[in-house]
């Protein structure tokens, strides 16, 4: 664990943390819930949870079976022990050479990296250090926003440097040596309330406006965008949802 020590005096970052989503996610359990009822019965321990944020998904993931969570925001790292003082949390860098080799040992059979690519440069090179972390027939759980034309105001103050195509998901888990298990559209509800902000000038993730539309869908959209995600996921959705396995 000595290079994730390393990384965690000298990690820097100008936008990471609590300031790339809305505080109203932690509470969304609804949402939070689905997303890992997707990844069926892939999710299996022990589990590497990339980007920790807010930390509501390591109740959950703790679970499946041996966890421990990774972020490159110090600060979020440091919440995370607090809150949950007997789990395994270290502060790394998915994009560093010698990410794979920090952690090799450890035999991770899912890696989960919820709303994280989208922040990294160099997404590439990321999946490709996530898919070498993997066991043989370990599976990388992913989500990202999906579709260009959505992107708006909360995407740049989340500090996106994209939205993807299912297609362009599926061709980074090809190059980094894993094979497609699914690349869809996921929350076609969601994608539409993302179109409809492109409407509405945003300065803050956390604005009252924006955390009560988190909310009201938690609350009370969610089911309906679950009916009709199997009819959509191949056309539109707020985000994609792929799975690859590795040989």
């Amino acid at each position: 664990m000595r290079g994730i020590k390393r990384a965690e005096r000298s990690i820097s970052a100008t936008q990471t943390g609590a300031e790339t989503y809305s505080s109203a996610m932690a509470d969304a359990r609804n949402y939070m819930a689905w997303i890992l009822n997707a990844f069926g019965p892939y999710l299996s321990g022990p589990v590497l949870e990339i980007g920790v944020g807010h930390g509501s998904y390591a109740s959950a993931l703790r679970a499946h079976g041996h966890y421990m969570g990774v972020d490159v925001d110090i600060k979020s790292v440091a919440e995370a022990r607090e809150r949950f003082p007997d789990l395994d949390f270290a502060v790394a860098d998915i994009t560093s050479p010698g990410f794979p080799e920090t952690l090799a040992g450890r035999g991770f059979r899912a890696i989960v990296c919820l709303n994280v690519l989208e922040h990294i440069q160099d997404h590439g090179q990321a999946v490709k250090n996530l898919a070498q972390t993997l066991v043989r027939d370990g599976h990388l759980l992913v989500i990202v926003p999906a579709l260009p034309m959505l992107y708006n105001d909360l995407d740049r103050l989340a500090g996106h440097h994209r939205r993807y195509r299912r297609d362009e998901l599926r061709d980074l888990m090809v190059q980094a040596g894993l094979e497609p298990v699914r690349a869809d559209y996921f929350n076609p509800v969601g994608g539409l309330g993302w179109w409809a902000n492109r409407l509405v000038q945003h300065r803050s993730l956390n604005d009252t406006a924006v955390n009560s539309q988190i909310s009201l869908f938690d609350r009370w959209l969610v089911p309906i965008s679950r009916g009709l995600d199997p009819v959509t996921r191949t056309l539109f959705g707020q985000s994609v949802l792929a799975i690859g396995r590795k040989p």
